[in-house]
């Protein structure tokens, strides 16, 4: 390496650390197989959130090396990485990076994760040596009134097989982009902890319900203890009201508050006794 390379990139090295400790919070995401589109299009959502930095490996490691901060995210570099930097907390960034999925074309050798089918209908595609390709990825293509149609649905892949090239080129000629694709955060650093993937990736929904399941069975328990909180203790006077109702009008305790219901009972026994006697 001469001296100039070997200048360049120490100098790369060393603004990258300033950068790095500008932040608090420091991902490495895996861009193997990420297409360069969806990539640009992660840089322009991120944009004015996160800095998104791409480079060798070794550069990575040593910037954040001294820099200080995130040396732990080392062992989560496992292929060509991207670097993101951002205030954001990881969750917020995962989250963010989630919403940005996107659709992805088969390539030849990959592994369909579900079976992919080719709806039958009719195609915006001319005649021609179109045909046979389609033919080709086991698709049942058809010319009719001048126009390539799919005559019925077609299964050119089935969920575990890998793609082939032919199925691969019919997908790309119809427009199918059966992947969805997502920026893979491995791994995120912040104040010193690490946040893995499958950590960082939470379901917000059942995330939810979890929380309003157990408040649930808080609130729940506290009544039946007969422990006040802030948000029984409502609930926790009215069961006391109604206990204290029932105990009252049960011992027959003259209080204002019963005191109809009592002579209402009295009312009702006396004319019980009445019929009975009456017969």
């Amino acid at each position: 390496m001469s001296e100039e390379a070997l200048k360049q990139k120490k100098e790369f090295v060393s603004k990258l650390a300033e950068r790095i400790k500008k932040f608090k919070v420091i991902a490495v995401a895996d861009i193997r197989n990420y297409p360069d589109r969806h990539l640009q299009a992660i840089r322009k959502k991120l944009r004015g959130k996160a800095d998104m930095i791409v480079a060798k490996n070794s550069l990575i490691s040593r910037a954040l090396e001294n820099a200080g901060k995130g040396a732990e995210l080392t062992s989560s570099m496992t292929g060509p990485t991207a670097l993101i930097l951002t205030d954001m907390n990881p969750f917020q960034l995962y989250r963010l990076v989630k919403q940005g999925k996107g659709k992805a074309a088969a390539k030849p050798g990959q592994v369909a994760p579900y079976d992919i089918v080719i709806p039958a209908g009719e195609t915006s595609l001319p005649p021609g040596p179109v045909l046979s390709e389609l033919k080709q990825g086991g698709v049942n293509a058809q010319i009719k009134g001048g126009k390539v149609v799919i005559a019925t649905d077609s299964v050119v892949a089935k969920a575990g097989q890998k793609i082939s090239d032919a199925a691969s080129k019919a997908l790309q000629k119809l427009g199918i982009e059966p992947f969805e694709v997502m920026l893979n955060i491995h791994a995120a650093w912040e104040d010193k902890l690490v946040y893995k993937k499958d950590v960082l990736d939470v379901d917000e929904q059942k995330f939810l319900d979890d929380l309003r399941r157990c408040a649930s069975e808080a609130l729940n328990l506290s009544l039946a203890a007969s422990y006040p909180t802030k948000q029984n203790i409502q609930l926790m006077l009215q069961k006391a009201h109604l206990n204290s109702r029932s105990l009252a009008l049960n011992a027959n305790i003259y209080e204002k508050d019963v005191i109809d219901a009592i002579l209402a009972k009295a009312n009702a026994h006396a004319n019980a006794l009445k019929s009975k006697i009456g017969a």
